[in-house]
């Protein structure tokens, strides 16, 4: 469960053991949005895989996810559930914002070789690359400029030690622990809110040290024989480039996005029409398919599109309405329990036409459209 700062939103990981459509032997992983507004949505994530991490803004806005098998996937998705931006594929498992939301980090630590790209959350620019190796803890300074990677006990008991690191990548402070002690843990020093401003950025690196700890070749192995020659082999070619999936931005937006834009506009649409119905019908309507059965006492009031189908939306019939003036308070409670119903499956059933994958019990109510229909006619008549 993971709430944004606002505390406005949380986002649901849920895990199947079984994956039923085959593809997993592991189970299934899954990510859903909650708004406090009641708003529900899941967030479509376009590799197949595990969830490695998730991350708020700490200005509540926007979210990343890594996910998918390695190479993973990064994607920033915004209030709405829509990917907006694609950092591409890599080594990474972990995602860090510094305390304005302004740098992001993305980084591959535990059983990876601890890639640390550093990100302009607001311009979508990669600043830079580093690597901090055998690192088993990463926090920002509250100045939202400076970070620090820690290898600390119990997870790792030799090579303990901190570094502090500027967002531009540059090494500015190295501590090393003895071999006969232990570091167990580092904090910043904890300031009131608003002590510091927002950085601003600049993509020049300044000036720092150089680690004590001799770096490893970067330069890929090959054998004597092939020495000397030119390579076509890339390294890492299966890893994708970033990518903007923002309407209007550098690329065409993905199938997700569109069919997350043609459910708000379906949703936009009829909430419009509502307002309208409202305001011209002086009884309350309900939207229904199968209204046949009391086609002679209803007149059509609007007609209301949703997605590719057309609904038509009839008045409740006048019997209906003078029932629930002048009938007996039992026989009115039943009228209403069942207008309730039928309105939860027209809500329903525009819900399955824009595309949303019901639960089962949500289907069975939809099944039960036509016995609702019947009940409320015969207590109607």
């Amino acid at each position: 469960m993971f709430w944004n700062k606002r505390g406005t939103g949380v986002l649901l990981m849920t895990s199947t053991e079984v994956d039923k459509s085959g593809s997993s032997y592991y189970g299934k992983q899954a990510l859903h949005f909650i708004s406090t507004k009641g708003e529900t949505a899941m967030v479509l994530l376009s590799k197949e895989g595990p969830i490695y991490s998730v991350g708020w803004s700490p200005k509540s806005s926007e979210f990343c996810v890594i996910y998918g098998f390695m190479p993973s996937k990064a994607t920033l998705f915004n209030i709405k559930c829509e990917p907006v931006f694609e950092f591409g594929t890599g080594p990474r498992n972990c995602i860090c914002y510094n305390p304005h939301g302004n740098i992001l980090i993305l980084g591959g630590f535990g059983n990876l070789q601890g890639n640390v790209e550093l990100w302009d959350a607001t311009a979508r620019k990669l600043i830079a690359k580093m690597e901090a190796a055998d690192t088993t803890l990463l926090r920002w300074s509250p100045d939202g400029e400076h970070f620090l990677t820690a290898t600390t006990a119990p997870r790792l008991r030799m090579g303990n030690g901190f570094k502090i690191w500027h967002y531009s990548g540059t090494l500015l402070y190295e501590r090393p622990w003895n071999k006969q002690e232990e570091l167990w843990e580092v904090l910043w020093q904890l300031f009131p809110a608003g002590v510091f401003h927002e950085p601003v950025i600049n993509y020049k690196p300044v000036e720092g040290i150089q680690p004590s700890q001799p770096q490893a070749s970067k330069q890929a192995y090959r054998p004597p024989s092939a020495r000397g020659r030119e390579s076509n082999f890339k390294l890492h070619d299966d890893e994708e480039p970033a990518s903007n999936t923002r309407p209007g931005g550098d690329s065409n937006p993905s199938k997700a996005a569109l069919k997350q834009k043609k459910k708000r506009e379906a949703k936009k649409a009829k909430k419009e029409q509502d307002g309208v119905n409202a305001g011209s019908s002086s009884g309350a309507a309900f939207t229904s398919n199968a209204c046949t059965a009391a086609a002679t006492t209803t007149t059509v009031a609007s007609v209301v599109t949703n997605g590719d189908s057309t609904v038509a939306a009839p008045k409740l019939p006048v019997a209906l309405a003078d029932a629930e003036l002048m009938g007996d308070p039992e026989k009115l409670k039943k009228i209403k329990k069942l207008k309730s119903k039928l309105v939860e499956i027209s809500r329903l059933k525009e819900q399955r036409a824009a595309g949303r994958q019901l639960e089962l019990n949500q289907l069975d109510k939809i099944k039960k459209e036509d016995e609702l229909l019947k009940e409320l006619q015969g207590l109607v008549l």
